[in-house]
């Protein structure tokens, strides 16, 4: 006799979001991935959310934490890690140099002397005299 096995399938929740905001619609780059120029500089984010791309890769990278725990840990679906993290296989050299330049931006700003303003880090242009 044949015994049944209660297999339980994840249904990805559809999530209803804004397809614009302040006039500019969003770009959906991948499944569950999108941008706009108002949100997080442009950077991919994973849809609906605030959550960069960037932020997924880093936890899973520089502290070995595991997709459900990720997904606990910013209490989104596993899913949506998932479409993170294919996206950043999809495009590992993009992301990691962005990771590399968010990195060199902290360093420089924990380097800089608290209440200075360097024309380096803050800005391209000159001081006008």
């Amino acid at each position: 006799m044949a015994e049944e096995t209660n297999v339980k399938t994840v249904e990805r929740e559809t999530t209803v979001d804004r397809e614009e905001y302040d006039g500019v619609k969003f770009h959906t780059l991948a499944p569950g991935i999108t941008t706009h120029p108002l949100i997080r500089s442009g950077k991919p984010c994973i849809q609906g959310t605030g959550l960069k791309v960037t932020d997924i890769v880093a936890l899973q990278t520089f502290h070995d934490m595991k997709p459900p725990d990720i997904a606990n840990h910013y209490e989104i679906d596993l899913a949506q890690v998932n479409d993170a993290l294919n996206y950043y296989a999809a495009h590992i050299d993009y992301i990691d140099t962005d990771i590399k330049l968010d990195s060199l931006n902290d360093v420089q700003l924990s380097e800089a002397q608290y209440g200075t303003r360097p024309d380096s880090i803050l800005s391209r242009r000159k001081p006008v005299p």
